[in-house]
C-alpha cells in the first residue's frame, strides 16, 4: 500500500471513501508491521524498537489484531508483540492511530485482557502472559487525557506494566525516527523499509515534518522618512503622510 499511496496511484483520503468503516489505521498498521516479517530477526528488533518508541530487549514476533475475552470484557489490540527478557517471556501492545479517539478505558482494557484474558483470535499462545509495555503510534493532542488515565491506573494498581513502560508517538516523531534509522541501517532490508514508511508517513498530514528552520539573521540598523511633500509621478499613487519608522536592534 505505501507504494502506491507514494506513487499517487492511490490517495489515503480516498481509500474506501464513504465505507461504513475506514480501515485506514488498519491498512497503515498491515504496512508498517506485516512487512517486519520478512526482515532478519536483527532488523527487525531495530524496527520494533522505533515503532515502539523503546527499545526492544529481544527479536519479537508480531500478532495482528488478536482478539481477547476477558471476565465482562474483551480488546482487540493493533499489535501483540511477544520477545524475550531476561530469558522470560513477554508482551508489548501496540495500538495505532489515524485521526480516531481512543475508546472508554482501552488502553487498560487492553492490558488486562492480553495479560488475563483467553485468545480467541490471533494465536497468541496461552499461558503466563507479561505486559511491559504499551505504546500509542500516532498520538495526537485528543488522546493525552486517555494516556494520562491509563499512567494513573498503573499507579493505582495495574503493577504488570512500568510506568516507563508506556509511550504516545506522534506520527511526526516516527518519521524522524525512521529517518535516522535509515542514515545509521546497514541492513539493506531494514533501510528499504524504514525510507519506504517515512516517505510515506512524511506525505502525509498526520506525518509531515517541516524540519529545521534557517537560522534567522538580524538586519542592520537604519531608518526610514517618507516626505509629506513627495510626489510619485506613475499614477494612481498619491502623497503619503509624513511617517518616520527607526529600526533598532534588540538590546
Amino acid at each position: 500500500m505505501f507504494d502506491a499511496v507514494i506513487a499517487k496511484k492511490a490517495r489515503m483520503d480516498k481509500i474506501l471513501h464513504g465505507a461504513k468503516r475506514n480501515p485506514r489505521e488498519d491498512l497503515v498498521t498491515s504496512s508498517l508491521f506485516g512487512m517486519l516479517r520478512l526482515l532478519t530477526p536483527e532488523a527487525r528488533q531495530a524496527a520494533l524498537s522505533v515503532l515502539c518508541d523503546c527499545p526492544m530487549p529481544s527479536d519479537a514476533k508480531i500478532y495482528l489484531w488478536p482478539f481477547f475475552v476477558g471476565k465482562n470484557e474483551n480488546s482487540e489490540p493493533d499489535v501483540v508483540l511477544e520477545f524475550t527478557k531476561d530469558g522470560r517471556r513477554a508482551f508489548w501492545i501496540v495500538e495505532v492511530k489515524w485521526g480516531a479517539p481512543l475508546g472508554a478505558d482501552q488502553c487498560a482494557r487492553e492490558i488486562r485482557t492480553v495479560e488475563r484474558g483467553r485468545c480467541l483470535r490471533g494465536g497468541v499462545p496461552v499461558g503466563v502472559r507479561k505486559v511491559l509495555g504499551y505504546t500509542l503510534l500516532g498520538a495526537e493532542l485528543q488522546h493525552q487525557k486517555a494516556m494520562a488515565d491509563l499512567r494513573l491506573t498503573v499507579q493505582n494498581g495495574l503493577e504488570a506494566v512500568p510506568i516507563d513502560g508506556i509511550r504516545s508517538l506522534e506520527w511526526t516523531a516516527a518519521v524522524e525516527n525512521l529517518r535516522t534509522l535509515e542514515t545509521d541501517a546497514t541492513d539493506a532490508g531494514l533501510k528499504s523499509w524504514s525510507q519506504l514508511s517515512a516517505n510515506f508517513l512524511a506525505g502525509q498530514p498526520q506525518g509531515a515534518v517541516l524540519g529545521g528552520w534557517p537560522t534567522m539573521k538580524m538586519p542592520v540598523k537604519g531608518s526610514f522618512f517618507f516626505d509629506e511633500e513627495e510626489r510619485f509621478a506613475l499614477p494612481p499613487m498619491t502623497a503619503v503622510p509624513a511617517t518616520r519608522y527607526d529600526f533598532r536592534e534588540n538590546e
